[in-house]
């Protein structure tokens, strides 16, 4: 069997996975993407589409390790779960990029 369904989770505030979502399909590939507000969700979310037949998830950097685990936890062992991280040398600019008018004053 051959990877053909793959699933990418977003997390950011104010995603609405019902309405934050979008599917990408060729002859061979079917990428669905969605947007969830926190780690509930995305679990939730994830269940339901490897009922539908996705094959791998991977997570968006916004997930701290401890809610990869989490959903690593959730899901069948045979389904792969990955997570995007930064390499070392762009965790500063991602921290600079991060940062909130309140942490600047």
């Amino acid at each position: 069997m051959s990877l053909s369904q793959y699933a990418f989770l977003i997390k950011a505030p104010g995603y609405q996975p019902e309405q934050h979502r979008q599917q990408l399909d060729s002859e061979f590939f079917q990428t669905t993407i969605i947007g969830v507000s926190d780690t509930h969700q995305a679990v939730e979310v994830a269940r339901q589409l490897v009922e539908q037949g996705i094959q791998l998830v991977e997570l968006c950097g916004g997930f701290e390790a401890t809610e990869a685990q989490q959903l690593i936890a959730a899901l069948p062992a045979h389904v792969p779960v990955g997570h995007v991280r930064f390499i070392t040398e762009q965790q500063a600019r991602l921290q600079t990029l991060l940062l909130t008018e309140k942490d600047v004053v």
